[in-house]
């Protein structure tokens, strides 16, 4: 029967493993050495004197030695496999580990030069010249912040930018009213992602909303929550509802134009809130309104009625300057803090029935024409009417008038 192949030899030898046959070899080897040594001490020492038996429980005692010496070495042996065995095992799983991470590496590389190539694919679509391809944009730009959270203030940027570029109000032709179509869209991505009560998947958090000087149509955000929202020299076309919208931070509407009505009804304010320089061509609804902190109306101008009835004023309320070109409703109102009318505002009727004062009130100045009425409102601290005046004579509200503590002007 031929051998191995020569090459498979040098394979076993080069690998150290012992073949069958040599393992056979050494094994019959032993025996034969063991059934030799055992005919030896038999023939010598197997008479049974005295002398022959010490002889072989010496012997018997070193062959115990040397029996119990094999077994530490092979004891020894087996522990320094079983170390290799472990060290290899452990090199292996680091190997693994090294490599899943690359896998691991590669894969987010792959991923997110896929995310930046989508990202820059929308933004660019954004330039088009054709409305169905910025619409598209739109789109793609609203499922990529969905499905990666960490892009969703970047791309709320994005699209408030893209409110925020240049728009003319069309007058004819078709291009305008689809620019128009597109900027409703992006309203709309926008909007839905500013609602709380909307679905978890929805809600957009840690999102900072800045619309300066947009031109906004038929602008709705009702029951939204904005934190250091900027509306400052915005334009809102048609009515603007931001119906129990809850406003924190710094919230920014100065010099911001409402065309139609404007509806803050059941709004909260916290922090501080700028209204000066607003125009309100419609009706300015801030009925229940809840202001925490300071709100101002500074030289805001009310072209049409302004409602602040069942209104709470917790904090500083400036209204110096503001010009109420029709009726300035604030029956049930709670002024918290010092109100301040003041720097010549004007208005044409006033109602602050059943309206509370709680502390300072300053109407200095105020130029007051037709109807003004403060009855059952309550003055709680010191009031100011230095200058005011209805229909251009000297005005004091009749509960003020017989009140004998300190009721100059200049209180």
């Amino acid at each position: 029967m031929a051998g191995p192949a020569p090459s498979e030899r040098d394979d076993s030898r080069a690998d150290g493993v012992l073949s069958s046959r040599t393992i056979l070899i050494c094994a019959l080897a032993v025996a034969a050495i063991a059934a030799a040594a055992c005919w030896v001490l038999f023939a010598w020492y197997g008479h049974g004197t005295e002398a022959d038996r010490i002889r072989l429980d010496g012997i018997r005692t070193v062959g115990t030695i040397v029996v119990g010496t094999g077994g530490a070495l092979a004891l020894l042996l087996a522990a320094r496999r079983q170390q290799t065995a472990e060290r290899d095992l452990a090199t292996k799983r680091a190997e693994l580990r090294l490599r899943e991470q690359a896998n691991d590496d590669a894969r987010h590389d792959a991923t997110e030069r896929r995310i930046n190539e989508l990202y820059l694919k929308a933004v660019e679509q954004l330039g088009a010249g054709q409305a169905p391809v910025r619409l598209a944009g739109l789109y793609a730009l609203d499922r990529l912040a969905q499905e990666n959270p960490r892009l969703r203030p970047t791309i709320a940027n994005v699209l408030s930018a893209y409110l925020r570029m240049p728009y003319d109000l069309p007058v004819s032709g078709p291009e305008p009213r689809q620019e128009r179509e597109v900027r409703l869209t992006a309203q709309r991505l926008l909007i839905q992602h500013l609602i709380p009560d909307a679905s978890q998947e929805l809600f957009w958090s840690g999102v900072e909303l800045d619309l300066s000087g947009a031109v906004l149509f038929d602008f709705a955000m009702n029951s939204a929550a904005l934190h250091n929202a900027r509306f400052t020299g915005a334009r809102f076309i048609g009515d603007a509802w931001f119906h129990e919208v809850t406003f924190t931070g710094t919230t920014r509407f100065d010099d911001a134009v409402f065309d139609d009505d404007a509806w803050f009804v059941r709004a909260t304010f916290s922090g501080s809130s700028d209204l000066g320089g607003a125009v309100f061509r419609g009706e300015a609804r801030f009925e229940d309104t809840e202001f925490v902190g300071t709100i101002m109306f500074r030289h805001a101008k009310f072209q049409q009625a302004a409602r602040f009835d069942q209104a709470l004023l917790r904090g500083v309320a400036r209204f110096s300057g503001a010009e109420f070109e029709h009726s300035a409703r604030f029956d049930g109102a709670g002024f918290m803090t010092a109100p301040v009318f003041d720097d010549e505002a004007a208005t044409q009727s006033a109602y602050f029935d059943r309206a509370r004062f709680g502390k300072e009130a300053w109407f200095d100045q105020v130029s007051f024409t037709n109807y003004t009425t403060f009855e059952n409102a309550n003055f709680d601290g010191d009031v100011g009417f230095d200058g005011t005046t209805l229909n251009g004579a000297p005005y004091r509200p009749p509960q003020l008038q017989s009140d004998q503590l300190s009721m100059e002007d200049t209180v």
